[in-house]
Parts: structure tokens; sequence; C-alpha cells
């Protein structure tokens, strides 16, 4: 994982003394603990497999594909090929995107609401991934990797909360597809078990307070020195890492695991007098919420004067409280997060929530904070064939760069829905122009493909070359996720990229989206991950951003957040100098272009197919 997050988000790490230098990979004890712990094909899903080959879940409740309301849908028992059904239809009707995000979370959901497979059955807690047979696309059971990070259970807590809405609280689009997350009773069934092991880890690990580093979901198996097995008996999920190497702990997933627990909470909050149940588990995940607050500065803060914030924490003492003592942890490293993209999660969360009690002057250091990450914005233009955009420079401008607008309210702030409309109409003019097949964002490598990254197999350097700070590797693997961006902001033209995405050989499987292939269509990654599949499904339902919005104006921290976040852009793109940023207002982006697509009649996954159009 490490090796993936510094190249893929290398953009978020620099060395502390000096704000200018570019973006590198770590070196050190860091370093070495990176290439070790290396990245694999995640894999998961010994319950999917029930549908091809024959093992056992332990529940079959979240297996069975749900049938939709409507009388003529598509989806059927074993049937996950639909895209081509929706070739041609106007994606401007409210309908067609219905039916359409009703076959996707059919499909989807064979993956994130499968215990055994994406999560597990006891603890709760996320898997990572799953391999896949490249021929078949039947799972792999050897394949299964029984570790997480707090960046996979940012995206099942997220799916999770939004499951938990009440129909009458969300938009009318998105309330008939509710029910195809989960239902009620799986969700509070998962909830329970999942805080019950948060509960369990922070009492046996406090110098963690509340967050998680890269864990074993299962628990830690000393005989083989790995993760437990589905055929281990469970005990309690366990850091995972080697004896000799430092305990260490990723801000930046944590921001985002610490965002969707607080858009669970106010989910839990709203229905707490519901039930006894949903009343003991709102109390639980807001002692939860309310324990990675009070050890956020202590954790996460390089100390008085620095204005720099730790991309990774050392912990000396994993028995040592982090919200009572403040020299535990430190910055082995020097690397910080200054980064406008997802590093900035942590940063929000630690200006509105985190005890600055220790600090003479807690407004001068947070504002030191955001004076060092204004530095890093920048502005550059995107000259489409009939006029030039305005936009925000990104590292790579991989789509995967634009996850904090997944969970909080950045599109509420007209300046930045502009800037990040703008974003979107570059990456899709760009792929048009380019006669891609798809969109670019950092994902798992094709088979048989080389990419920037130490073994080959993580693409992180994809993008758009005239808009990325750092050099990009290729523009021949595309990944559908690389849309969620734009189904955020404008669901017509995202859903009608990713469905032409799953319309590439291969790209739809049994449990849904492939990781990645390439331009040409002749390769895939075999896989199926948390990052490259929930970021979709999560931007298809709206994100949680209304939910967080709710939580911070009803804790006065609202007005804050829109005021860090307008400054900051603000100082960059004057409308003094850049006019309307090159935009019209609209969030009406470019469709794709009609083509040809690659076809391999023989890439056509057997068991996954769909009757005839």
């Amino acid at each position: 994982f490490w090796l993936k997050t510094l190249q893929r988000r290398s953009a978020l790490s620099l060395p502390r003394g000096d704000l200018s230098l570019p973006r590198g990979l770590p070196r050190g004890d860091l370093g070495r603990m990176l290439a070790r712990i290396g990245l694999g094909g995640l894999a998961l899903v010994v319950t999917a497999a029930v549908l091809f080959l024959g093992f056992e879940p332990k529940s079959d409740t979240f297996l069975a594909p749900r049938r939709l309301s409507s009388p003529g849908s598509l989806v059927s028992d074993g049937c996950c090929q639909f895209a081509d059904h929706f070739q041609g239809v106007n994606w401007y009707d409210a309908n067609v995107r219905s039916d359409f995000l009703k076959n996707v979370l059919s499909v989807e959901r064979r993956f994130f609401a499968a215990p055994g497979a994406a999560f597990d059955a006891d603890s709760g807690m996320t898997y990572d991934g799953t391999s896949l047979d490249l021929t078949t696309g039947d799972v792999q059971p050897e394949g299964l990797r029984l570790f997480s990070a707090p960046s996979k259970e940012s995206l099942h807590i997220s799916l999770l909360a939004l499951a938990l809405q009440k129909p009458e609280d969300v938009l009318p689009e998105h309330s008939q597809l509710l029910s195809l997350l989960y239902s009620q009773d799986e969700a509070l069934d998962i909830l329970e078990k999942k805080v019950s092991s948060l509960e369990d880890f922070d009492r046996r690990f406090p110098a963690f307070g509340g967050y998680l580093p890269w864990f074993c979901s299962r628990g830690y198996s000393q005989k083989t020195g790995n993760c437990k097995g589905l055929d281990e008996s469970f005990s309690y999920i366990e850091p995972k890492t080697n004896p000799s190497e430092k305990i260490s702990l990723p801000a930046l997933d944590n921001g985002q695991m610490a965002w969707a627990i607080t858009a669970l909470v106010q989910v839990l909050g709203k229905r707490r007098a519901e039930s006894s149940q949903i009343q003991s588990l709102a109390q639980r995940w807001e002692q939860r919420l309310q324990r990675m607050k009070d050890s956020a500065v202590n954790l996460f803060y390089d100390g008085p004067g620095t204005g720099t914030v730790r991309a990774i924490a050392t912990l000396k003492d994993v028995h040592v409280d982090a919200a009572k003592n403040a020299s535990n942890a430190y910055n082995a490293e020097n690397y910080v997060l200054w980064d406008p993209f997802e590093g900035e999660m942590i940063v929000v969360f630690l200006d509105i929530f985190g005890n600055w009690s220790n600090y003479t002057d807690s407004q001068a250091e947070k504002d030191k904070i955001w004076n060092i990450k204004q530095q890093h914005v920048a502005a550059v233009e995107f000259n489409a064939s009939d006029k030039t955009f305005v936009i925000q420079q990104g590292f790579w401008f991989s789509s995967h760069e634009q996850w904090k607008i997944l969970q909080l309210p950045y599109l509420d702030i007209p300046l930045v829905r502009q800037l990040f409309t703008n974003g979107e109409m570059a990456r899709l003019t760009f792929s048009n122009e380019q006669q891609l097949n798809g969109l670019l964002a950092s994902v798992n490598a094709p088979i048989g493909f080389q990419c920037d990254s130490a073994q080959g197999d993580y693409c992180s350097a994809l993008g758009i070359q005239s808009l990325a700070e750092q050099p990009i590797w290729t523009d021949s693997v595309l990944t559908p996720y690389g849309a969620f961006p734009s189904i955020l902001i404008d669901p017509a033209a995202g859903l009608a990229w990713y469905q032409q995405m799953l319309r590439m050989p291969r790209a739809q499987t049994a449990l849904g989206s492939i990781e990645s292939f390439t331009q040409n269509g002749q390769e895939v990654a075999p896989i199926v991950t948390w990052d490259a599949k929930a970021t979709s499904v999560l931007a298809m339902l709206g994100g949680t951003g209304k939910l967080v919005r709710d939580y911070l104006q009803q804790s006065s921290g609202m007005d804050n957040f829109v005021n860090r976040v307008q400054n900051m852009y603000a100082k960059i793109f004057d409308p003094e100098l850049h006019g309307e940023l090159g935009g019209s207002g609209s969030t009406v982006l470019p469709m794709p272009s009609e083509k040809v697509l690659p076809s391999d009649p023989a890439a056509s996954y057997a068991k996954c197919g769909c009757p005839s159009r």
C-alpha cells in the first residue's frame, strides 16, 4: 500500500524544511518498508465465489442479486453484462439514468455487500479487493487479501450511511436506489460488528487514538507471519506490520475515514429515537468520532510554529493514549501533507474539530497550515478547440485526486464548483480529442503492462500532461472509476462515460466493473478493489457532502469550512484575473464521442452473459 500511496499520492508528501522541493518517493526506513509491503493483486471474494466455485459463505443474505422494481429490468440472476443495452439512450432522461443505476448497483453489490468477500463476516471490517481469473472472470480463491486500510473503511462506512437515510431525506432519483445498497438490518448488523472491532482495537492500542493503520481484518497469525485466513479462527483486528517495522499511521486515509464517520453519525443521530439498537449505535459511533477529535492534533500536527501536518505519524509506544500524550507520535521521515487534493481532508478535520488546547495561539497555528497549503494551489489553462478553461493544476490530474468532493460539501461553494466543473470539462474533452476509450486515473496496471511503480504493477502517473505538475507515464491505461468526479458534477455525462468504459472487452465481471484496461482493449487488470469501484457507486448516489454539511451546520463548523476553502482558492483564482474562469457556469459536460470500441468476443466471460439485445 505505501508503495502505491506514495507514488499515486506523492502529491501529498514533501520533505519538511523546504516547501518548494518537488515531491518524490520516501527514503530511509520508510522507503524500505514500502518496498517490503508491496501491493499484489488484492483479492477477496469467497462470497461471490459461491456463484461460480461452490464455496459456502457464512451468510447468503448479501449474495442474492436483488430484483429490480421496474418490470422491464435488464438485470436477471447471473447477468452482469448490461452496458450494451444502454447504447444510444438519452442520458438526460432521469428514468434512463435510474434504470442504468439499478443495473449497476445490482451487480456492484456482489462485491461491496458480500461478507467473506468485501468485508469480514466476524469483524465487519473491509478486505482490500479480489483477483479474478483472467480468462473466465471467476473469483481466484487464493487471491483473497484479508487486510485493509482506513481509506477502504471510509468508502464502506459512507455507503452504509447512505443506505440508512430515510427516502424522504434524499433526492427523489436516489431514494429508490437505497435498498440496492444494504437493507436496514444488513447495515445495522455490519455497523454493530465494525464499531465493536474499533472499540476493541482502541482499548488494546490507545496510541492510535481511534484511527487505524493498515490492519489485518481477522487478526494476525504468529505462525504464518501473515493476516489470518478464513480457515483460521477470528480473534480481533491487528496492525498489519512486521515486528522489525515502525508502527505508522497514514494521515490521508484517516482523514477520509474521519469524515465518513461524521456522515454516519449524522444519519444515526437523526434516527436515534426509532429503536434502542439505533440509539445505542448512534452513541457508540459518536464516541468513536469524539475520540478521533480528541487525538487528531497530537497524532498529526508537527508542533508549535511548524504549520505542517504529518503525512505519516510514527508511534513510539502503541500503549500510550494519543489523546493524553503529544510526544508519542512523531514525523520519522519528515513528510507532510500540504496538497489541495485528498490530503486536505485531514487538515479540515484538524482545523474544525481538533483539540488545540495545548497551543497558546491555536488560530495562528491553523492559519499557518492553510497559508502553506495555499502556496501549492496553482492555476493552469486548458485549451479546448473552441474555448479556454482555467482550472486547478493537478499533480498528475488523476481523477483520484478529486476524492475530497465525494465526502465533503466542496461543491456548495460556487467558486469551487466552477473550478471542478472546468476540471471535468477538461478531463472529458481531452479524452474525446485524443479519441480515448475512457478516462485516466491512478490504478492497478493491466496484465503485462509495465507502469511507473517499482514493480511496474501500479500506474500512478495517469492523467493529462498539460494539466499536471509531474510527468505522465502513459495515457494507454483507462479505468471506469475515472468517471466518478464527472458523475458528481453532471450525472448524465458522467454515467455516459462510465457506460462506455463498461462496454470495453472484459470490463464487466460478475463482481461489477473491472479495475482497468488498455486503450486497445486487449488487456485488463483482473482484479476488483474498493478504490476503483466504490468511488463510482458513492458518486452515483451523490456522495456524502450533504450529510457532512448538515453535521457542520449543527456543530457551527460550516462557516469555517467555507471560509477556509473559499479563501484558499480565491487568492489564486481571482475573478479579476480570470473573469469567468473560462467557464460558462454550466454544468453540462461533454458526452463521449461516437466511436467503434474494440471488440473481442473471446473475452466475454461465459458466466457473466446477459440475454442478447
